[in-house]
């Protein structure tokens, strides 16, 4: 009897492989065949090893495993294959249980072009009629013998997709695919607001054999998931999303959320930890095992089932793999909206969807950008830098200030820190705001800033007071009551602050749509860490007041910054999107503002040297802000188009593979639309 990892393997052995061949030919058949192809690691379902052929056997699980975008992974591995020197051959959950006569003999035909193999072809199969129920889901996580039914198995098949958007959909149908077969690791590439936390929830439901643990990178998407899992919460994605509940008429899971004020580590037992459903913490919580206190510690490998993890381009830290080690025979789902790590190489994963921020704003779930560029004239901006002896001397022009720093980073700290380009940008921040206000009255638009360190947060917060916007700034020093306080008064409509200026503490996970303003007042080393922060501002504000008034197509996030910061490159990476998936990342450090990292001395100039810690400051710089729309609406409308051919496509391909004479793709095209009009 072969191997199988899975019950559509199992499926495909015993009602379509078995009817196929006669005796003997199993020693030909190779379960889980590892294949390397130009750095990329597949793993076959079964490969058929014959005297001039390999075939290998890839098992879809969903029947709508073909929509659009949801096969990229597959199509590009099927190309490698391919190239590889093999025959791809496909069946899915569907068609081995509705047309198991049609695998065998499409099976039995591909054998028989292998001179060897074809001696095993049987000549009358006897077909059995498989039992295996309609919905994939029932036999996705089978109840293992002696263990009792679980939570997840109760709720399962009651899974009301139809609450979730077609993104979320095509997702979850990749993943289903995706663990119905053999795969362990995935990921998904959604753009921020496609609803990265309402798929997580659903694959939770849909995934988990006994317990799930969700892990994040802070506890503000924490808490994110915290609210999602509360059936009491507003919003929550249990029962309170906008199409309706995910499990109507079913319980909640019991959901532990660990290391808030109440709920830290230390205090919370084995017992406990096991009595729930759904463990909620972050990746700071998880500790090292060695430890009583950790929670890697508390968790035998067994005690877990399926993994998610959020923002998952911070993957690689040396605490999520010791996660991945601990409980080695886990599911794992990596969630990200940018799928570089922040070391610039690739998530250690299978990326399985991908839902580009152009189709995000296609379906009206994202905001278009509005990137507002403050572009100075670098041979007439003035510059003062302070000698040790306290003197003081204006130097005119970049080129003069670089034979001094001959530092392009460093020059981007003095530009950020510098009270005339900070005034020159929220000159432009006022603007925009004014505008936002007119646009989306009655809500209020707010600004969310970021800075290099808490005296430059300071800087900005009073800058921009100067200017008529109420601000103030959060930072990991400050207690978690002065934080939540803060954010009141800047989540609140009644609230008194306009702005926030942040220290990576609201760059991930942090999903407030009127932000309508983004200002990085600081470089970024990573994409992925940039894309994160302008991010918190994308998803679309859908209050009641704007219905029929301001439409997802009308509102844009106005992203505000210096040229000087080194930003265009990043800007560039969100235009040409690339998958949200950028091979390449700015060559500034990411420690280069941390405490000692400017000590390197100035050159000599004119006799003297400048201080340990340089001091120079920009005096003046005149300049003009440079606008542009990422996403014209002539962009979009050629990519919805786009869209409309890919998923065509699908539907052409299963019609295709139903009719011996099909029309050609054009002519069904034509058909297609001219039944919709």
């Amino acid at each position: 009897m072969l191997a199988s990892s899975s019950y559509l393997e199992a499926a495909f052995v015993r009602w379509v492989l078995t009817p196929a061949v006669e005796a003997g030919a199993e020693q030909y058949v190779v379960p889980q065949q590892i294949v390397f192809v130009d750095g990329h690691r597949y793993r076959i379902d079964y490969e058929l090893v014959g005297s001039e052929t390999r075939i290998a056997v890839e098992l879809d699980g969903f029947e709508f495993h073909g929509t659009r975008c949801a096969f990229t992974y597959d199509r590009l591995r099927q190309n490698d294959l391919a190239a590889a020197g093999r025959i791809v051959v496909r069946f899915s959950y569907e068609a081995i249980r509705a047309e198991t006569a049609r695998c065998v003999a499409q099976l039995q035909s591909i054998l028989k072009l292998d001179p060897l193999l074809r001696n095993f072809v049987v000549d009358n199969p006897i077909i059995e009629i498989p039992d295996m129920p309609t919905n994939p889901l029932e036999v996705l996580l089978p109840q293992r013998d002696g263990l009792p039914m679980s939570y997840f198995d109760s709720i399962r098949t009651k899974i009301n997709q139809r609450t979730l958007r077609s993104c979320q959909t095509e997702a979850f149908a990749a993943l289903g695919n995706y663990f119905l077969g053999s795969g362990r690791t995935a990921a998904c590439v959604m753009s921020v607001g496609a609803g990265k936390t309402a798929l997580g929830v659903t694959a939770v439901l849909a995934f988990t054999r006994q317990r799930a643990l969700v892990v994040t990178p802070g506890s503000v998407i924490r808490g994110t998931f915290d609210r999602a899992f509360d059936h009491q919460a507003v919003g929550n994605s249990l029962y309170g999303l906008p199409n309706g509940p995910i499990i109507p008429g079913c319980r909640p899971p019991t959901v532990l959320t660990l290391d808030r004020e109440d709920r830290a580590i230390r205090s919370v037992s084995r017992e406990q930890l096991l009595n729930a459903d759904v463990i909620i913490t972050n990746f700071h919580s998880l500790g090292t095992g060695e430890d009583p206190d950790d929670l890697l510690t508390k968790l035998s490998p067994t005690d877990i089932d399926l993994i998610i993890v959020d923002e998952a381009h911070i993957a690689a830290a040396e605490s999520y793999q010791r996660l991945f080690r601990h409980f080695e025979d886990s599911k794992a789902i990596l969630l990200s909206a940018c799928f570089q790590r922040l070391d610039g190489k690739p998530i250690d994963a299978d990326v399985i969807y991908r839902y580009r921020l152009i189709d995000s704003i296609a379906d009206g779930n994202a905001k278009n950008l509005r990137v507002q560029r403050f572009s100075p004239e670098p041979e007439q901006t003035i510059y003062e830098m302070v000698w040790p002896d306290g003197s003081r001397e204006e130097i005119q022009g970049k080129a003069a200030i670089l034979e001094l720093i001959r530092d392009e980073k460093k020059l981007s700290a003095i530009t950020a820190r510098s009270h005339e380009p900070i005034r020159q940008i929220m000159r432009a921040v006022r603007v925009a705001l004014d505008r936002q206000t007119q646009l989306l009255f009655p809500i209020k638009p707010r600004v969310l800033f970021s800075a290099l360190g808490e005296r430059h947060a300071e800087q900005i917060a009073a800058i921009a007071e100067e200017h008529g916007i109420p601000c103030s700034y959060l930072h990991h020093s400050m207690t978690e009551s002065r934080i939540r306080s803060i954010r009141g008064r800047y989540e609140q409509e009644s609230g008194d602050l306009q702005g926030i200026v942040q220290l990576r503490m609201l760059g991930q996970g942090y999903d407030f749509p009127p932000i309508t303003v983004v200002v990085p007042m600081r470089p970024y080393a990573s994409f992925s860490e940039f894309y994160q922060f302008v991010g918190r501002g994308i998803r679309v504000l859908s209050h009641a007041s704007l219905v029929g008034r301001v439409n997802p197509q009308h509102q844009f996030l106005d992203i505000i910054y210096h040229a000087e910061l080194g930003l265009d490159e990043h800007i560039d990476t969100i235009y040409l999107e690339n998958d949200m998936d950028p091979l390449t990342s700015h060559i500034i450090p990411m420690d280069w503002n941390r405490p000692g990292s400017e000590k390197d001395t100035l050159p000599i100039a004119g006799g003297r040297q400048t201080a340990e810690r340089p001091e120079a400051f920009v005096l003046f710089q005149p300049g003009e802000i440079e606008q542009r729309i990422v996403h014209d609406g002539a962009r979009v409308e050629q990519r919805r188009e786009e869209r409309e051919v890919e998923a065509l496509a699908q539907r052409y391909a299963v019609y295709a593979q139903s009719t011996s004479v099909p029309v050609t793709f054009d002519q069904f095209v034509e058909i297609m639309r001219n039944l919709r009009e």
